[in-house]
């Protein structure tokens, strides 16, 4: 059983905030009226800010739409903050709407030292969840496809958070040993 933090309880007062703000919306790519869970699967992907619908998103991820949502949800399974708020939106866990869900598997990376030159190094220091992957969100979007992002994160739930995000997006991890990351941008 986990303990909640104050760090947890600031991210579901975010997470909150960004339900009572965007729910009812309409989604930043194609209008359509945002649901909350629309707001809580952008969230997990760093779209807090500008958030879509799933089908928008699983188009811009070049993803389909209901294997991404189940790998959301895995993820969701997985972050007391985005849980907690998964619960009190739906009035159920969200391991509830499909029994048969596992936890994502971390694709597997070397375990020795990388011999990879990262085109940008970036430490993140103590950023996570929602607020990590929206920055590197950015920060690989300025990048050429193919390039290496060396990320340092000193977050407890990176060596989880990091290669789940990468899966959903379609990045790849290259290399992992905490707290480096290096990440290989989508082409």
């Amino acid at each position: 059983m986990s303990i909640w933090t104050e760090q947890e309880q600031k991210k579901f007062e975010e997470i909150t905030a960004q339900l009572n703000r965007w729910t009812d919306s309409p989604c930043q790519s194609c209008d359509s009226i945002l649901t909350s869970e629309d707001i809580l699967y952008s969230n997990a992907l760093g779209f807090k800010n500008f958030p879509k619908c799933l089908s928008c998103l699983s188009n811009g991820l070049e993803r389909n739409k209901n294997e991404l949502k189940t790998e959301l949800l895995k993820h969701i399974q997985r972050r007391p903050c985005l849980k907690k708020a998964y619960e009190i939106s739906f009035g159920k866990n969200p391991d509830e709407l499909d029994s048969t869900l596992d936890f994502i598997e971390a694709p597997s990376v070397s375990s020795g030292t990388p011999a990879l030159a990262a085109n940008l190094v970036w430490n993140a220091g103590d950023l996570g969840c929602g607020d990590l992957v929206l920055l590197l969100r950015g920060k690989l979007k300025a990048m050429p496809p193919g390039e290496i992002i060396q990320v340092t994160a000193l977050d407890p739930g990176a060596p989880e958070d990091i290669p789940a995000w990468c899966n959903m997006t379609g990045n790849k991890l290259v290399f992992q040993q905490h707290p480096n990351y290096f990440i290989k941008n989508k082409e």
